[in-house]
């Protein structure tokens, strides 16, 4: 038996043209093998009662020895990756290693780009290489807006934009990069889209969400978002009859821009503060109705505004009560906002649109990736969900006073502190 291993070792030993052993190459198959043999090991440690394994990913690694073919196993449940076997290059650092090459390419490098290369080992990567790199990760990003979801239904829509710079047509410009996330009936959230879009045009938005329209997402019941120029009216033309919420956030935002002074910006912001963190609907609107009054009266300009946006700011009330934390803002957005900003500041201004689309979208796909495992809404709470109809009968007086005395706390400890 063990002449015939013996045999069949020999055999599969790599040979040169003059029949001598390639120990190179020798070398490279066996630090494959040892590799693979090693992550299958770890990979069968992580797989306890109930977990399996679940085939295998390939991914080539550059070593000393030359290119190997690694077989990461994949697990029904949970991941695995070989952290301390090799340094994974993801989504945004491919996204960043075409933007710092495309940098060098224009002769636009700054010492920003200089550190970003030094950290990515820049200098190892030959151009074929960092092609590749690029060309599947357009692939994946292209994927990601193409992607169609016939049969399926979204009850919730969130959009929101991000401004970046970029050089286009051999200018500096600002560029509004607007991405969408939505909620299925099944309670799950992903990115369905990302575009550059004029975010003051109602005619750009209407193109976007009807991009979204023709691959799938319907059944939109709610449309989240910052009040941009021009995306009111589109999400009403596109997803009619759907409510659109005002995100809380950005309104307190709005009002404390009126304020010069720190003491009245801080206790504008208190009195409205304290009226979002009610829950009951009725008491909610009373006061929101007195924070409205109180802001009104340190800036009529600031009042008026909490006053139009009243419909819009508590359009989530009118929804399922356990859907209320996730409707009222955009904070699902966050993550992928942070990661997106986070890498602006290493690019500073990014060389083409092209490149900022990469990156956004490689932000996005790492993020759906990670929402997959994550519960969002519960399924059971969003079957057949509709708007209510609001209740738009008086006030019962003892809530007014409640309301009131909440505000009134809100703003004196405001002052107070």
């Amino acid at each position: 038996m063990d002449t015939l291993q013996e045999n069949e070792a020999m055999q599969n030993l790599p040979l040169r043209g003059d029949g001598t052993v390639d120990l190179a190459e020798l070398g490279r198959m066996q630090l494959e093998q040892a590799v693979n043999q090693i992550m299958d090991w770890q990979a069968d440690e992580l797989c306890g009662e109930g977990n399996r394994r679940n085939g295998y990913r390939e991914r080539s690694l550059l070593t000393p020895f030359g290119e190997i073919t690694l077989r990461i196993p994949k697990l029904r449940e949970g991941t695995y990756f070989p952290d301390e076997l090799i340094r994974p290059y993801s989504r945004v650092d491919r996204a960043m290693v075409a933007i710092v090459r495309e940098v060098y390419v224009r002769g636009l490098s700054t010492r920003k780009i200089e550190k970003a290369a030094d950290a990515l080992g820049f200098a190892g990567l030959s151009p074929s290489r960092v092609s590749r790199m690029t060309s599947d990760l357009d692939e994946e990003v292209a994927a990601l807006n193409a992607r169609r979801f016939e049969g399926m239904s979204f009850p919730y829509l969130w959009l929101d934009a991000t401004y970046l710079k970029c050089r286009d047509e051999g200018h500096v410009r600002s560029k509004g990069v607007v991405t969408a996330i939505a909620c299925g009936e099944d309670g799950s959230r992903s990115f369905v889209g990302l575009d550059v879009v004029d975010t003051e045009s109602a005619a750009s938005w209407k193109a976007f969400l009807r991009g979204l329209r023709r691959r799938g997402v319907s059944g939109v019941r709610c449309v989240v978002s910052d009040d941009h120029g021009g995306l009111v009216q589109a999400a009403s033309e596109v997803f009619q009859g759907a409510a659109w919420q005002r995100c809380i956030v950005h309104l307190e935002r709005d009002v404390a821009g009126w304020f010069s002074k720190r003491e009245d910006k801080a206790v504008a912001t208190a009195a409205v503060k304290a009226a979002f963190a009610e829950r009951d609907p009725q008491l909610v609107r009373a006061a929101y109705r007195r924070a409205a009054e109180v802001v009104g009266g340190l800036s009529g300009r600031a009042g008026e505004l909490l006053e139009d946006a009243e419909a819009d700011a508590l359009a989530y009330l009118d929804f399922p009560y356990e859907h209320h934390v996730r409707l009222r803002t955009n904070n699902v957005q966050e993550r992928a906002n942070e990661e997106i900003k986070r890498r602006t500041k290493v690019v500073g201004v990014f060389p083409s649109v092209e490149s900022m689309m990469r990156l956004v979208g490689s932000v996005l796909i790492d993020v759906n990736e990670e929402w997959l495992s994550m519960g969002f809404i519960d399924a059971a709470s969003l079957k057949d969900v509709r708007r209510a109809e609001p209740d738009e009968g008086p006030i019962p007086a003892e809530v007014l006073e409640k309301a009131r005395v909440i505000v009134a706390a809100a703003v004196e400890a405001k002052r107070a502190a």
